[in-house]
């Protein structure tokens, strides 16, 4: 019951998040385009005064419980995670979540889908929304997103211990604000996320930036009522023009929400950037 509470809350704020939609336009060429020496010095500098990570997490439950577990990532922020049902797979899917939205919404809604193909790893943003108890959301840069995922990871791989989480094969996943975060880490980081899934995120990418970041296949997910599904189908089509693998899949009835089938439709995106075909939902 508090799992549906925290989801249903998190829902109705994701309603009132329009009044922080302005902000992501202005952010969109930084999804594409170099950080300058001044920004990467800055986000260098507010790393090093980031707070230790904190110890490893003794786990209570058992091995195989999927969770999810919210752990401590770095002072006042935790980090969201759930083991696969299969003992043996061991991939990596990270997720940064949008505005106003808690990762057990952002992530679990689409759980399910997730623990069939690994890890699911959503760090928690670096502020709240409307109020020091509402839902997190992202206040910094791209690149200090970057930093706060990696932090994120290490506390879910310090829980899990040796032959737990899997960097091999690692899908990078994201939500609006996180899915333009999302394309400027696969940017930054060549080769370390080879599948990457967009959801509610029109971003400016092409085959040569993909390419270059040593992504493999690429999925967008857009809402039919919203206002990003035109360009991702726009950038769908020029990505297949350019003997790229891309596909787009369309979430029914929803704006800038989840539909009620994300479930089946996240792991036909994962079924495809992995490179296995569609599954039945």
């Amino acid at each position: 019951m508090r799992r549906l509470a925290a989801a249903l809350i998190s829902l109705a704020s994701c309603k009132g998040a329009a009044a922080t939609a302005p902000v992501e336009p202005a952010v969109r060429a930084a999804a594409i385009v170099p950080g300058d020496a001044a920004a990467e010095a800055s986000a260098a500098s507010a790393a090093e005064k980031a707070e230790p990570e904190p110890p490893p997490v003794a786990m209570a439950e058992t091995r195989d419980a999927v969770g999810p577990f919210e752990l401590p990532m770095m002072k006042g922020r935790n980090v969201w995670y759930a083991r696969p049902r299969s003992i043996g797979e061991r991939r990596l899917i990270a997720h940064l979540h949008g505005q106003c939205a808690h990762p057990s919404y952002s992530c679990g809604q689409w759980l399910d889908a997730g623990i069939e193909r690994g890890f699911v790893v959503c760090p928690t943003g670096n502020e709240r929304c409307g109020s020091p108890i509402g839902p997190p959301q992202w206040d910094e840069s791209f690149a200090l997103m970057d930093q706060d995922l990696e932090r994120g990871i290490a506390a879910a791989s310090r829980a899990e211990g040796d032959g737990g989480i899997s960097r091999a094969g690692s899908v990078m996943t994201g939500f609006s604000r996180g899915g333009w975060a999302a394309i400027d880490v696969v940017r930054r980081h060549p080769g370390r996320w080879p599948f990457l899934i967009v959801i509610e995120a029109d971003v400016t990418m092409n085959a040569a930036l993909l390419r270059a970041a040593k992504v493999e296949r690429v999925a967008l997910i857009a809402a039919d009522h919203g206002t990003e599904l035109a360009g991702e189908r726009n950038t769908v089509d020029a990505l297949k023009a350019a003997g790229f693998p891309a596909e787009l899949f369309v979430m029914p009835g929803s704006w800038h929400l989840y539909s009620t089938n994300i479930d089946a439709i996240m792991r036909q995106a994962l079924a495809f950037v992995l490179a296995d075909g569609p599954r039945d939902p």
